[in-house]
């Protein structure tokens, strides 16, 4: 419904953010480091939103980056991770730190966010491990994006597979050389 809101920083909670856009007061919640951007900037500010709908209440969801509104909307698909749950784990940890951490499979580092044990930070790694990149990743595999994205959907993580697209497109240019080249790397491993 609402991609994102222009305005300017118009005071705060712990957790909203209000944004002041044409003499009406939005009401975001946010992550720390969205409300602590908005606070210092001085100048119209954009913050990408996520309308939460349920029977009884409404709540607008406010993020920097449109990748860090991505990860949150993941992060909720997740089974026992709410929108709050997911705002406070983003609040905790960077995009980037978190998407490394699924990848790695650190239990240890997810724990350590706020209302994550290790139980949950299992269920959230075994739900998402390999379906998030880096924003780095996307633009040095840009070209073999969809590749790569074939060996996910077959069962290879996305840091295996990217690493497999690297070696092997060294030698093989032919995509369809190529993938079956990075099957047989991945499937030597």
């Amino acid at each position: 419904m609402y991609n994102s809101l222009y305005g300017t920083y118009s005071g705060r909670t712990s957790t909203v953010m209000y944004l002041l856009n044409r003499g009406i007061e939005w009401s975001i919640t946010a992550t720390d480091t969205a409300i602590r951007t908005a606070a210092s900037s001085k100048d119209t500010i954009r913050i990408f939103t996520y309308l939460h709908h349920r029977e009884d209440t409404m709540m607008l969801y406010g993020f920097l980056t449109e990748r860090e509104r991505q990860v949150f909307l993941e992060l909720i698909r997740v089974s026992g991770i709410g929108p709050k749950q997911a705002l406070r784990m983003l609040s905790g940890i960077s995009v980037e730190e978190l998407v490394t951490a699924l990848d790695d499979g650190n239990t240890d580092r997810l724990s350590m966010l706020p209302g994550i044990g290790k139980k949950t930070a299992a269920k959230i790694i075994l739900a998402l491990r390999g379906k998030l990149k880096l924003e780095s990743e996307d633009s040095v595999h840009e070209e073999f994006s969809e590749i790569i994205d074939a060996l996910v959907a077959m069962g290879f993580e996305r840091k295996h597979a990217r690493k497999a697209v690297s070696e092997v497109s060294k030698n093989e240019t032919n995509e369809k050389e190529l993938f079956r080249e990075a099957i047989v790397f991945l499937s030597s491993k």
